[in-house]
């Protein structure tokens, strides 16, 4: 909405935040425009698009209920002129997420800069942030349902100036997955954002993982034939990663944008880290996907490095650079006691914990110590201090 309308057949300002336009003296001014289609040529907008270009008028109509109840605005006729009002239009959550994104990029080194407008006036990055490398990031945190034509122009339109658009929703509207570099976040909120809290990336970012070709598909990813049986690498959607890491990481270079096509040749794009990029496309150029490497036993040399095979079982235990996912447990099975009827032994108790989830080494809930193992509820514990609880809550 314009800060300023004037209709030129009148030859009077409207004020529309007023129930009667700032015209008191002309009662039912509202119902009176209303009741007829305003063309081009009445209504002019005398905000920023008057201050821009005065020479240039730009026409607007109105919206709202005829008989004045509820929400009233002018609208731009060309809706590119809306651009010129960036604050009419945007909502406190966009200026929340652009403020973040440009503060902790210039908290990490980088030259920001917020509305980037190109010399041509067809581009308005939302925050503009010159990375490792002369890198131009453009940043475009969308969190307004927007078609898919506008988004191929827009993301067209950057990288014709020399940008890497990165593009940054809580919408699930919003189809970029397969145009754009991107990143979701759950939905929030400007108090959320601007408090600092953490935004997890909950799509568009991967980490590498290494499986025997045939578990994951039914075809090998490098011949797409039937499965050669060899170990390959595999990008999984990433957990844990704050939007924060994503954006300083991808002004740095340590996060890379990675693209490829799907089965049906459409291009899709990840955001990776650089090193899981040079896995992942050593794999698919038929390289040791690891690099898994020892020694070489004969004191003649002095730190020769060799490759040796790596079998998979036994380096899902190693810190190989590759992290296996935690499985999801099948079932909850209940503490197993062992009856030893009236023979004076304390009865012994047993956990099941045969479908439980592992995952990464972490603190056990009870003794503190590092801990695969979770329980029925997902926390890092051992089976022995599990069952050493339960036998003192049964005392």
């Amino acid at each position: 909405m314009a800060e300023a309308v004037r209709h030129i057949r009148l030859q009077i300002d409207l004020n529309l935040s007023r129930a009667d336009l700032g015209h008191p003296d002309r009662p039912g001014l509202w119902q009176e425009l209303r009741s007829r289609t305003i063309h081009a040529g009445e209504l002019r907008c005398m905000g920023a698009c008057y201050t821009k270009d005065p020479d240039c008028p730009e026409w607007m109509y109105l919206k709202g209920k005829p008989d004045g109840t509820g929400f009233r605005q002018a609208v731009h006729l060309n809706r590119s002129a809306a651009r010129n009002h960036p604050d009419a239009i945007e909502t406190d959550k966009h200026k929340a997420l652009k403020e973040r994104v440009a503060t902790v990029s210039e908290r990490a080194g980088f030259s920001v800069e917020v509305e980037a407008r190109s010399t041509s006036g067809k581009r308005v990055t939302d925050v503009l942030v010159r990375g490792e490398g002369g890198l131009l990031l453009g940043h475009e945190l969308q969190v307004s349902k927007l078609s898919i034509p506008t988004i191929k122009k827009r993301v067209r339109i950057a990288r014709g100036d020399g940008l890497m658009p990165m593009w940054t929703t809580d919408n699930p509207a919003v189809q970029i997955e397969h145009r754009v570099a991107w990143a979701t976040i759950p939905p929030t909120n400007a108090g959320w954002v601007r408090t600092g809290n953490e935004l997890l990336v909950s799509g568009g970012a991967r980490d590498a993982d290494i499986d025997r070709c045939g578990r994951r598909e039914a075809y090998c990813p490098v011949t797409r034939k039937r499965p050669c049986g060899k170990l390959h690498v595999y990008l999984l959607a990433t957990r844990g990663l704050n939007l924060d890491d994503l954006v300083v990481g991808a002004a740095a270079g340590a996060w890379r944008s990675l693209e490829e096509t799907d089965s049906r040749g459409r291009p899709m794009y990840y955001w990776v880290t650089a090193d899981d990029m040079e896995r992942y496309l050593n794999d698919r150029e038929g390289r040791r996907p690891v690099p898994n490497i020892e020694l070489d036993p004969d004191p003649g040399t002095s730190g020769t490095m060799v490759p040796r095979e790596l079998e998979l079982d036994c380096n899902y235990g190693v810190d190989t650079g590759y992290r296996r996912p935690p499985t999801l447990p099948r079932d909850r099975p209940g503490p197993v006691v062992i009856d030893l009827g009236n023979s004076g032994v304390k009865p012994t108790v047993s956990l099941v914990w045969t479908h439980h989830a592992t995952g990464e080494l972490q603190p056990c809930r009870i003794c503190q110590k590092g801990a695969i193992m979770r329980d029925e509820n997902g926390h890092p514990c051992h089976k022995v201090c599990a069952e050493e609880e339960v036998a003192k809550q049964g005392r």
